[in-house]
């Protein structure tokens, strides 16, 4: 895997609390740990669908927003020591019209107005183009994203993603599920490496996200 010059900040190995934790899970067959919770999405769907917005571009923008706003979703292990990203962008899975998969790049905005503006744009680009596009040769295996899908068929409750053994960014993943109308939920799949989080921080980074959606409107 290469990385690009996009900027990073090393963190102070010696003093940080959790460098015996990263030397104990770096270098495990698989490092990931996951868990699914379901979030109350009542009010973002509420302002997706006044501001004529798409609601998965608005959860896409709220999961890029509360990622930057909670430093520990920052960190990425680079030549096999954390480091903090300055931002990070979404590599997003959409379906095509033959309903096989495409990737889409998101980067955060000032505004969902101007993330879904931008956002349509990328999307329909990447839906006419082949999977292995040049934004995917140029993007796929960079450090400084999260992966995120998208199941809107089902309401899940587990979730297990395809994995390869080797060397890993520590990227977090995320998977979104069904949108229930009349309840408002919609459960989230999240997969985090253990080296770099644990589960208080999955916990702390679900209160942010939640209250993202929550504090929402089409002019943030």
């Amino acid at each position: 895997m290469t990385y690009t010059d996009f900027s990073i900040t090393p963190i102070d190995f010696e003093q940080w609390s959790r460098a015996q934790h990263f030397e104990l899970f770096k270098n495990f067959t698989q490092p990931y740990f996951n868990v699914c919770v379901q979030l109350n999405a009542k009010n973002l769907y509420t302002v997706c669908k006044q501001a004529n917005i798409a609601f998965f571009h608005g959860y896409v923008y709220c999961l890029l927003k509360a990622c930057h706003d909670y430093e520990p979703m920052m960190l990425r292990i680079i030549n096999q020591k954390p480091h903090y990203l300055n931002t990070t962008r979404a590599s997003v899975v959409e379906l095509a019209d033959d309903d096989s998969f495409r990737f889409s790049y998101f980067k955060l905005h000032e505004s969902l107005n101007e993330f879904a503006n931008e956002a349509k744009v990328i999307s329909h680009k990447a839906k006419l183009n082949p999977l292995f596009c040049d934004a995917f040769t140029a993007t796929e295996g960079q450090a400084d994203l999260i992966h995120v899908s998208v199941l809107p068929w089902l309401n899940f409750s587990s979730f297990s993603h395809a994995f390869t053994h080797g060397q890993s960014f520590g990227i977090p993943k995320f998977v979104f599920g069904q949108y229930n109308l009349n309840t408002g939920e919609m459960p989230l799949s999240i997969d985090v490496h253990h080296a770099l989080l644990d589960g208080l921080h999955v916990a702390k980074f679900i209160q942010q996200l939640q209250c993202t959606f929550d504090n929402l409107s089409d002019n943030n």
